[in-house]
C-alpha cells in the first residue's frame, strides 16, 4: 500500500497562500533544500494535484531546464477535478480523477509502486487533510509571516494530532517538519 506524502510551503503563522506572497516562492531555497527536495520527489510514484495547480505546473514545467523540471514531467500525474477535460490533460502521464476523494485516493493507494506526493494546491491538500487522507505531512515553514491567507488545516471538522518525526532546518531558514497522524 502506498502511502500520500504532502509537501506545503507554509509561513511561520501557518499560511499556505495569501495575497501577499506565496509561502513557496518568498525565500530563495538554497542548494541543500533544492537538493532534499529532489532526492525525495524523484522517487515518487505519482504526483496528486488539484486543477489549479495542474494548470499552472503543466504550463511551466515542460518548458523547464530547472532541475526540478525532470521528475516533475516523467512523474505521472493524477489531476483531481470536476470540470478539466481529458483533452486539457495534455502534460504527458496525466490522468483526471473525478470521482468521490477518498475512493480515488484509496485506488491509486493500491496502485503498485512507490508512494505518491501532493505538492501544493491548498484546497486539495485542505480536503485530503480534512478526510484523514493524508499518511505523512512534510511541511516547509518559511521564515515569513503573512498575517493572512489561506490555511492549510481550515477544513478540518475536529481537532487533529500530529507526531512530529523529523525536523531539518536550512542555511535559507526553511526548516522541513514532518509529521504523521496520530490514528487509532
Amino acid at each position: 500500500m502506498r502511502n500520500v506524502i504532502l509537501y506545503m510551503s507554509m509561513s511561520l503563522d501557518g499560511f499556505v497562500g495569501s495575497d501577499r506572497e506565496h509561502p513557496g516562492g518568498a525565500i530563495p531555497e538554497g542548494a541543500e533544500l533544492k537538493k532534499w527536495k529532489l532526492d525525495r520527489i524523484s522517487k515518487a510514484g505519482a504526483h496528486l494535484m488539484g486543477r489549479v495547480t495542474y494548470q499552472e505546473m503543466s504550463s511551466f514545467w515542460p518548458q523547464s531546464d530547472d532541475p526540478y523540471a525532470a521528475p516533475m514531467n516523467t512523474i505521472p500525474k493524477v489531476v483531481f477535478s470536476k470540470t478539466l477535460s481529458d483533452d486539457e490533460a495534455t502534460w504527458p502521464e496525466t490522468r483526471v480523477a473525478r470521482g468521490d476523494l477518498a475512493t480515488e485516493v484509496a485506488d491509486i493507494k493500491a496502485e503498485p509502486g512507490s508512494d505518491v506526493i501532493v505538492w501544493g494546491g491548498s484546497t486539495l491538500a485542505g480536503a485530503l487533510a480534512a478526510a484523514d487522507l493524508i499518511d505523512e505531512y512534510r511541511l516547509l515553514v518559511q521564515p515569513l509571516v503573512l498575517g493572512r491567507g489561506n490555511a492549510l488545516f481550515d477544513q478540518l471538522p475536529e481537532a487533529r494530532h500530529l507526531e512530529l518525526v523529523e525536523s531539518t532546518s536550512f542555511p535559507s531558514g526553511v526548516v522541513v517538519q514532518i509529521y504523521r497522524p496520530q490514528r487509532g
